[in-house]
Parts: structure tokens; C-alpha cells; sequence
């Protein structure tokens, strides 16, 4: 089937442009990131916007009664290709450290920015108007094609269990909320609570999600002049606010923590220097204080799809207890329960600490050589003129983990210029262009009988 570029690119790009707007205006975040809680008017209002739009396509619509997730079909084969998108996003944050508030969307020197234009919200609605083209040019799939939207991928991913409680498994797909070329492999996840009971006169709190580095934490005890002039000698902003002190540091996607400044690591740290006593204390600057790689607990732990990291989101410390959380990327030929779990709780014993695994996340690990890959590198490769680029390896965990035979593709070009996760999200709109272009033209390659 022959793509009209030029009409792609102009009245169907632009009319996702202006989709993707409408549905980063909805603040679709997890007001209780937490397992039974039911979804949130935000998370429904968006699910129905897009199952909305679907329907207006010519598409079959479906929502599940609880909004954990909807789908929307076109085609009439037994045989189903997935698209799988998630329309929740991670919170916004400190709203002070935006250059516009994250909801309401601008296009700024050519780039679209606001909360989920690039994770997964802008990728979503490209994928929606490469359907649109093609079911308007009447294309003919050999399968059924159905985009499965998520609400809960940033916290619990209830929406798939749910998906897969009462829905078919998809025979073939890939989910648009990774990398370009295409993601060959994706690490082990595990998701930690280092806990216990230790009596202190201090009380911390910060961060909301496993998945992201912890950037604004709150210290309320004694020693804040202290712990302040340590921070300004190494440039770690701090402020005072009501008799609590507040420490700033740089968010960023889980699965790159080295690309951010935890705010938590470095309020520990300052505690440590001025000789705080408490076990998480000792425990995270012994291990973790610019150490990604936790390689004094668990060694060298690399193969070909990365080396494992470590990142810190979430602390709690009262005055009787405490809660510190891990996220854990683990490389794909590594025992994520032998060789990362059980060995972090052994090493834990000795700060008389414990270890809860709150989730574990499969990894995802394809030939190189498999005909989904090379496809995908194919039409990649004819759209860009990039024939350099390889298929990759990425920590990040996407939804080709929820079911066999789904692979992430796209939708970043870049991963070093990565906004996931971060202060002023947002994605070129060129970049955009070309994922337009690109799924479009990878459906009809991935979908037809030849």
C-alpha cells in the first residue's frame, strides 16, 4: 500500500496535534498510586476522549466497566495485532519548576511541551491518526488490529491484569513507549521496600513513584543549619519553609538515575556527615551515594543489554519506623530472585534491616534476527535514512512485558535528550512527524499477509 506522505503530514499530522493537546490538558495521573483503589474521574475522562475518538474512526469500542481499560478494534480476523498505549502519566511534581504549567500544552521553538506529550500520550495519538489514514484509504489488514489503552502503567498496572483477566491475548504487537530503532530486550524489574522500626527525632518524606528519581524531599528535625551549609558547598539547592527544610534535586526516569540529583541520597548524605545515627543512614551511603550500579552489594552485574541500576524514589522516616524504596533494573541474563533479591536481602542483616519485594517485572528478550525486528528496522530505516542505528537494549520496563510476543518500538529518538519523567516534558514536533510517518507505515508491514 502506497503512503500519500505529503497528505500524512499535513491534515492527518495536524489533526493529531491537536488531539494530543486535548488529552495532555487532562492531568491522568494516579492520585493514590496504590493497588484496589479505583480509577480517578482524570483517568476516565481521558480513557472515554480516546475511546471516543476511536469510535468516531469507524473503529469497535470497548471500556471495562471498572475504566482499568478500554480498546478499540479495526479489522475482522481471528488473529489479533496489538497496539498496547498507557494514558496515565507520572505526577507532575514542583509546578514552580516548569516553564508552563505541565496541563496546559504549548508549542514552544518547535517543541510540544506538557505532561505525557512525550510519555505516552503524544506516541498514542500518532498511532491513532496512522489508523485514521489507513482506515480511511480502506487498507485491509490480515489482522484484527486493536489499540489497548492503559491507566494504571506508572504504578500498578492493574489495567493489564484486568486486560488479561477477561480479553484475548494479542498474537502480535508492540507498544509505543520505548525507543527507536526498535527495544530487543528490556530488563528484570524489581520494585523494593527497604523497612524497619529504629527510634529517631527526625522525620523525612519525599517522592510518589518507584519509577522516577526522588527530586524535592522534607526534613523536619534538629542540625538544619548544618545539613544546609553541606548541601550549598556542593551545590544541592535547599530552602526553609515553616521549621522544615526542603532539598531540591533533578528528577528523572527510573531506568537512568545517573541522569538526575536525588534529593533523598543527598539529605542522607548530609545527615551522615554530620553524624546522625539511624540504620537507612549508614545503609544508603555505604551502598548507594553515586554508586547506580549497588556494586558493593551485588558485584558486577552487566551483560549485552546493560548493566544493573538502581534508583531511589519514595522515603518515609517517622519517628518509629521507616520506609525507603528501590527501583531495580536487572540485565536480562541475570536471576533477578538469585543473584538481586535474596542477595539484597541477606546484605541487609547486617543494618538490621528488611526487604519487600513489591513487584517484579518479566523482562522482554527477542533475537535480533526475528522478522518482527527486522521489519521494524526496515521501515525505520527507510524514513529516517538511518542505517546505522541498531536494535537496543533499555532498563525501562514498557507493557511488551504484559504479554508473549509484543516489542517496544519508539517512540524516542534520543535517549541522552530524554524528558520522560521530568520538569517541562516534552517532545520535537518533528520527531512527532516522523512517528507518524513511521507507524504508519510499520502497521500496514507488520499487519499484512505477506
Amino acid at each position: 500500500m502506497e503512503i500519500n506522505k505529503n497528505l500524512l503530514l499535513s491534515d492527518y499530522f495536524e489533526k493529531a496535534l491537536e488531539e494530543t493537546k486535548k488529552i495532555i490538558s487532562i492531568p491522568s495521573f494516579r492520585k493514590e498510586p496504590k493497588r484496589g483503589i479505583p480509577v480517578n474521574e482524570d483517568i476516565k475522562l481521558v480513557l472515554k476522549h480516546c475511546i471516543n475518538l476511536c469510535a468516531s474512526f469507524g473503529m469497535k469500542t470497548y471500556i471495562d466497566k471498572t475504566f482499568k481499560y478500554g480498546y478499540a478494534d479495526y479489522g475482522d480476523s481471528d488473529k489479533l495485532f496489538g497496539i498496547i498505549c498507557h494514558l496515565d502519566v507520572v505526577p507532575p511534581g514542583n509546578i514552580t519548576e516548569w516553564i508552563n504549567p505541565p496541563f496546559e500544552p504549548i508549542v514552544k521553538d518547535d517543541k510540544l511541551y506538557g505532561r505525557g506529550s512525550f510519555d505516552d500520550k503524544g506516541p498514542t495519538m500518532m498511532n491513532l491518526f496512522a489508523l485514521k489514514y489507513l482506515i480511511d484509504n480502506n487498507f485491509k489488514p490480515y489482522y484484527t488490529i486493536r489499540v489497548i489503552f492503559g491507566t494504571s502503567e506508572e504504578t500498578t498496572w492493574e489495567c493489564m491484569e484486568e486486560y488479561l483477566k477477561n480479553e484475548k491475548t494479542c498474537d502480535l504487537g508492540y507498544v509505543p513507549d520505548g525507543h527507536f530503532p526498535v527495544v530487543y530486550a528490556e530488563k528484570w524489574i524489581s520494585d523494593v521496600d527497604i523497612f524497619g522500626e529504629f527510634n529517631s527525632n527526625f522525620e523525612i518524606y519525599g517522592g510518589e513513584v518507584y519509577n522516577a528519581v526522588n527530586d524535592l524531599v522534607s526534613y523536619k528535625g534538629e542540625n538544619i543549619d548544618e545539613i544546609q551549609n553541606f548541601l550549598l558547598k556542593n551545590n544541592i539547592d535547599s530552602y526553609l519553609e515553616n521549621e522544615v527544610l526542603y532539598v531540591k534535586g533533578i528528577s528523572a526516569h527510573g531506568s537512568l538515575p545517573w541522569k538526575g540529583v536525588n534529593a533523598t541520597i543527598w539529605l542522607l548524605k548530609a545527615l551522615k556527615e554530620i553524624k546522625i545515627n539511624h540504620p537507612l543512614i549508614d545503609f544508603v551511603n555505604d551502598t548507594l551515594f553515586e554508586d547506580y550500579n549497588m556494586k558493593k552489594v551485588f558485584g558486577n552485574i552487566e551483560d549485552e543489554t546493560g548493566f544493573l541500576t538502581a534508583c531511589n524514589g519514595i522515603i518515609r522516616v517517622n519517628k518509629n519506623d521507616f520506609r525507603f524504596t528501590l527501583n531495580i533494573r536487572i540485565p536480562c541474563t541475570f536471576d533477578p530472585t538469585n543473584d538481586v533479591n535474596k542477595k539484597l536481602e541477606e546484605y541487609l542483616k547486617k543494618y538490621n534491616l528488611k526487604l519487600k519485594v513489591n513487584k517484579m517485572e518479566n523482562r522482554v528478550f527477542f533475537s535480533k534476527e526475528s522478522d518482527v525486528v527486522k521489519k521494524i528496522m526496515s521501515v525505520y530505516q527507510e524514513v529516517t535514512g538511518d542505517y546505522k542505528s541498531q536494535p537496543i537494549a533499555i532498563g525501562g520496563g514498557t507493557f511488551a512485558k504484559s504479554m508473549p510476543n509484543m516489542i517496544a518500538f519508539g517512540a524516542e529518538f534520543n535517549l541522552e535528550e530524554s524528558t520522560m519523567h521530568s520538569y517541562n516534558e516534552y517532545v520535537k514536533i518533528e520527531e512527532l512527524k516522523k512517528m507518524l510517518e513511521i507507524y504508519t507505515k510499520s502497521i500496514v508491514k507488520l499487519t499484512k499477509n505477506s
